[in-house]
């Protein structure tokens, strides 16, 4: 689907209310690929009635603010129609785009109020958002027990997962494992264009080492989940329980460690104060989901005997 900056389409949200949102800005993202990304905001529109383009004219973006979260809501999608998802949504019209649209920045992991993420494809709960936020303004109390009663249902169900026996499967060679890891280009200047060689090389392998890579990798990274490994990773390292800790940013650390090859690897895996400090590398993690889908033109569906997400590595935190 060809889209044009002031695109409107239309959402179903819960309890068949509707919602919209808008294409923002289109352009380049810088270090992410040659195609086009869709800057798109949520806008603040609830009603059980289907939107109508003229009383969309003077709405505004959508600004969060249950759990105190305080930012617009606006993320990136990709420009393919293979990826974004754009065609399972009613198209609306098109409205220009004023002058605080125009101002958002378009870069990725901005630290500001719009704290904008990137994602390839428009999932379901994105434009839900402004019904969320309009039960934090209607329906707060109700709202607030439901999400508690749900994160609580959460943490049990990943208590229980966390704690099973984890164990690899089929891992393939070490001695591959690494070749395919010095294929990462660091002359280049974006991660994604580092990645291309390894990406390219591990695509020429058979599915099966595909996912035995994958099987090794994360086994890696499992290893190196341990609170001392946390506790040395720079500004961002972890304190303890009741500090702030990014689990994921402790995980692209993991990843950057892995990148810099096996002598380095071992070295912080044996010694945790050689971990890096203030540096991640987050592209490795998708290395073999993207020669998977380059070989067999589909995602890959392939679940690890061991998680790499932070905390997973039990012992290593007690």
């Amino acid at each position: 689907m060809k889209v044009k900056e002031g695109d409107i389409f239309i959402a179903k949200l819960e309890r068949d209310f509707f919602g919209a949102f808008k294409i923002l800005q289109i352009n380049k993202l810088k270090n992410f690929g040659e195609d086009d990304k869709l800057l798109v905001g949520v806008l603040d529109f609830v009603s059980k009635n289907k939107p109508q383009l003229p009383e969309l004219k003077d709405c505004t973006l959508l600004y969060q603010e249950k759990f105190s979260q305080n930012y617009w809501n606006v993320k990136f999608l990709s420009s393919d129609s293979k990826y974004n998802e754009l065609d399972k949504y009613e198209y609306l019209g098109n409205l220009p785009i004023n002058d605080f649209e125009k101002s958002i920045p378009f870069k990725l992991g901005d630290k500001s109020e719009y704290h904008i993420g990137l994602a390839g494809s428009m999932h379901s709960n994105y434009p839900n958002q402004a019904f969320l936020e309009w039960r934090w303004r209607n329906e707060r109390e109700a709202y607030e027990k439901e999400f508690k009663e749900r994160k609580e249902a959460s943490r049990i169900a990943q208590e229980a997962y966390r704690k099973r026996k984890m164990k690899p499967k089929k891992m393939i060679d070490d001695i591959l494992f690494w070749e395919i890891i010095s294929k990462i280009d660091w002359t280049k200047e974006g991660d994604e264009e580092r990645m291309h060689p390894a990406i390219d090389f591990l695509a020429k392998r058979k599915v099966s080492e595909i996912k035995q890579f994958q099987e090794n990798f994360s086994f890696k990274l499992y290893l190196l989940d341990t609170k001392e490994h946390a506790k040395n990773i720079g500004e961002e390292s972890y304190v303890d329980k009741d500090s702030f800790f990014s689990v994921d940013y402790f995980l692209y650390v993991r990843c950057c460690v892995v990148a810099n090859g096996k002598t380095y690897y071992e070295d912080a895996l044996n010694n945790p104060v050689e971990m890096p400090k203030n540096l991640d590398f987050e592209a490795l993690l998708y290395l073999a989901q993207e020669a998977y889908e380059q070989k067999m033109n589909k995602e890959l569906n392939y679940e690890t005997g061991c998680d790499y997400e932070t905390f997973s590595n039990i012992k290593g935190w007690e």
